[in-house]
């Protein structure tokens, strides 16, 4: 449908294999670049995802809610480790260090959020590109 106004006619020219390695895949998350082909930015912003990437079209999120789950994983299992380190291990009532490990921590969460979200990208693209989601949406299937 690339006879609509307003609409760019992507090639699959820039398809990678679907049997791309986790390594690789998982560097362009971290990366922010698309997880299909390897050039085109994920966010627009710091931390707002594009709707597609410039450079080969595919759709990053089918669904909104498709990141949920693997960026809940992620915080959640990040969270622990300050969580842990400020509560439960023992330590002198008038210590600094588990206030500013936790600290350390809590802006290591805020600034690689944009990295754990393109990790998450990626692994959805994945899990989609192995269940035959994404072959069948870019055939027109």
């Amino acid at each position: 449908m690339a006879g609509h106004p307003g609409e760019r006619n992507y090639s699959n020219k820039h398809m990678s294999d679907p049997t791309l390695n986790w390594k690789t895949l998982l560097g362009r998350g971290l990366h922010r670049k698309c997880p299909q082909c390897g050039e085109g930015r994920l966010f627009v912003r710091w931390v707002k995802l594009a709707d597609r990437c410039p450079v080969c079209g595919l759709k990053y999120l089918e669904n909104q809610g498709d990141l949920w789950g693997l960026l809940l994983l992620a915080d959640r299992v990040l969270f622990m480790i300050p969580f842990i380190a400020i509560f439960l291990v023992p330590h002198d009532p008038g210590a600094l260090w588990p206030y500013l490990f936790g600290g350390a921590m809590a802006l290591g969460l805020v600034y690689s959020f944009p990295h754990r979200m393109g990790i998450s990208v990626a692994i959805d693209y994945r899990i989609r590109r192995s269940s035959s989601d994404l072959a069948n949406k870019q055939t027109g299937n």
